[in-house]
């Protein structure tokens, strides 16, 4: 049974498996803001990414001789959470380490997700804790799919407040960055865009993204924390487009497998927290 969170605007349904966003029903605008799966274009609606983020090119990740043989995204979005709080705006959730996790990935850490509804939109808040008694290596990142009109209305654009470098598209799931990059504070929604696979951005920390129609209307504003990437992605001929505050990326094309050359590996000594935020604000008028 999927956790519920309201208030006069919003209705939001968060499910215990993967602490997914299943639901995001706006009775101002009458619609519900997040994608629902479909067997043919994606069967998520807004996925948990921990320990790591994206492809892993080798299966998983070696550290100091041993092999971790993580599935690519982590395995956080598959695994049951437990409800520490609850009010009607506020809900309060939290996953540790069991047999399952530590069977791929040895560590003893615990991940709170704190989400909290207001009367524009809503804000999260991750927060990893090393509860071991050696240090770790991980990456954390959010995929939410926004069922925005992204095929059907041509024209949507993505708008940075601040130079951004990329964008950078993936190729077979892989990124390579190089070293003479562009940089842009406006990204064209084209009909197109996302065939190869999503388009990264970097230097995204403090970051206010906008979702912006046809008409010229923000729809979305996303604001991010602490983290240093953000992906796009959709499937061409999609109402679908997913914006993707990440800590890290898929692996490079020529990456080696090895935790410490990965991009976005945060190291935490036991005892250690990492924590970031997401803010998203919706429109008044569904734009």
């Amino acid at each position: 049974m999927n956790w519920t969170l309201g208030n006069s605007r919003f209705r939001l349904e968060i499910a215990p498996v993967g602490a997914e966003l299943r639901h995001w029903w706006d009775a101002r605008c009458q619609r519900d803001w997040i994608w629902q799966p479909r067997d043919d274009i994606w069967m998520h609606s807004a996925t948990q990414l921990f320990p790591v983020v994206g492809r892993l090119l080798h299966g998983g990740l070696r550290d100091n001789g041993a092999f971790y043989p993580l599935p690519d995204h982590g395995f956080l979005r598959h695994r049951p959470f437990t409800c520490l709080a609850q009010r009607r705006d506020r809900l309060h959730l939290m996953c540790e380490a069991d047999d399952v996790t530590t069977a791929v990935w040895p560590f003893r850490w615990r991940l709170h997700i704190i989400w909290t509804l207001n009367d524009s939109g809503l804000a999260i808040r991750w927060r990893v804790e090393n509860t071991d008694q050696q240090p770790f290596g991980f990456s954390l990142g959010w995929h939410p799919g926004f069922a925005l009109p992204v095929a059907s209305e041509p024209g949507w654009t993505v708008a940075f407040d601040e130079n951004v470098r990329g964008p950078f598209a993936a190729v077979n799931r892989t990124l390579h960055i190089p070293d003479a990059a562009p940089s842009v504070r406006r990204f064209v929604l084209e009909s197109e865009r996302f065939s190869a696979g999503a388009h990264y951005f970097e230097c995204c920390a403090g970051q206010t993204v906008r979702i912006v129609s046809p008409r010229g209307v923000t729809a979305l504003t996303l604001q991010t924390d602490r983290q240093r990437w953000l992906a796009l992605w959709g499937v061409p001929g999609a109402d679908l487009l997913c914006i993707e505050p990440l800590a890290g990326t898929t692996d490079a094309p020529d990456f080696n497998g090895e935790l410490r050359d990965k991009r976005g590996i945060v190291f935490l000594a036991p005892g250690q927290r990492y924590q970031h935020t997401v803010d998203v604000t919706l429109t008044a008028d569904g734009a």
